[in-house]
């Protein structure tokens, strides 16, 4: 996996423009999404030159969600009643630069039974530093070191929340990992506690950022559950950012089925009404009938961009083949990064 990665980081730092050296980039989300984005922009913003520890990390800053409580994360916050570790695990990897058998080792599952089966080291690891730091944003930049990032992570509130999901027919769903059951338009997402503070850093970074990048990822449980958090929409507000949002490529059942182009750009803005998104990228590349099928026997199918509505609606819209080759439908790095790029140099 490590050498598939430097081969990646390769081929974007020579493809992507090349971004001015003071350039900082803001991501924020979670899922497969966020670190395909960082992977991306961490060869063109960093290829090889040396780590410089002082501006490396206000370079590129990624806001993790942490309201995730399924699977391994979900199983440690139910005990440790901490904010999930899973997003800001798979984040630090897509920066790490060090040693690969260390990357091996966070991205390591245990699978053969036992009470640690399904679970991911990497979260043992950061639940651990969490205990031993008593403080989880310490921790991550602790993991940080370990793995010798570029860049930085950090959890979009340091508090330990719980998403909410209200649905059209008034039905109130608790919990990240519930709303792909739900098969009910969701009207309204909150946060609990309602006023989990953002860390101060993060404020920082968006207030200062250049480029502040919105997915691609899970609608309601990535996107808008970070933006949920206390000062972040007026954070991003408050910056002279150009803020790009990349469209997801297909629905996800029970969260975003039949939602177009629009209505993503329609609940964001209903969520984080402060918010300007100057630009939208779609892709425009087919995806092959086999995925496609596979996808659509799981309820999920390509989203319909609308782009006319979203130039309506104020939007620039950069269409172009954003897809990764291979058997998953997925945003290629690279590819998001020359686009990326291209709205700032």
């Amino acid at each position: 996996m490590a050498d598939a990665l430097e081969r990646l980081d390769a081929a974007t730092a020579t493809t992507a423009p090349c971004p001015r050296p003071d350039l900082r980039v803001v991501a924020l989300g979670g899922g497969t999404g966020l670190p395909a984005v960082l992977r991306g922009l961490r060869g063109a913003l960093f290829g090889s030159r040396p780590r410089d520890p002082d501006r490396d990390p206000a370079r590129l800053t990624a806001i993790a969600t942490v309201a995730d409580d399924g699977g391994s994360s979900g199983k440690l916050r139910a005990m440790y009643h901490l904010p999930s570790p899973g997003d800001v695990r798979n984040c630090l990897l897509a920066l790490a630069e060090g040693d690969p058998l260390m990357s091996d080792m966070f991205d390591f599952r245990f699978d053969r039974g036992g009470e640690v089966a399904g679970h991911s080291l990497g979260n043992l690891i950061l639940t651990a530093l969490t205990e031993l730091e008593q403080d989880f944003s310490k921790a991550i930049a602790r993991g940080g070191r370990m793995l010798a990032t570029r860049g930085r992570v950090l959890p979009s509130t340091a508090e330990n929340v719980a998403l909410h999901a209200e649905l059209c027919d008034g039905t109130v769903i608790e919990g990240e990992s519930r709303l792909a059951d739900a098969r009910c338009p969701i009207r309204r997402m909150r946060l609990e506690p309602a006023r989990a503070a953002a860390l101060p850093e993060a404020r920082e970074a968006l207030e200062t950022a250049d480029v502040i990048v919105i997915g691609p990822g899970s609608l309601y449980s990535s996107l808008i559950a970070v933006l949920l958090v206390g000062e972040l929409p007026e954070a991003i507000a408050r910056s002279r950012a150009r803020v790009v949002m990349v469209m997801n490529l297909m629905t996800e059942p029970g969260e975003t089925d039949g939602h177009t182009g629009v209505d993503h750009l329609i609940a964001i803005r209903r969520h984080a009404p402060a918010i300007t998104i100057h630009d939208v990228l779609v892709n425009t590349a087919p995806i092959a009938p086999e995925p496609l099928a596979r996808y659509a026997a799981r309820g999920a199918v390509p989203v319909r961009a609308d782009v006319d509505l979203l130039k309506a609606l104020g939007h620039s819209v950069t269409e172009c083949d954003l897809l990764a080759a291979g058997a998953e439908v997925r945003h290629d790095p690279a590819k998001l990064t020359r686009a990326i790029l291209a709205r700032v140099v």
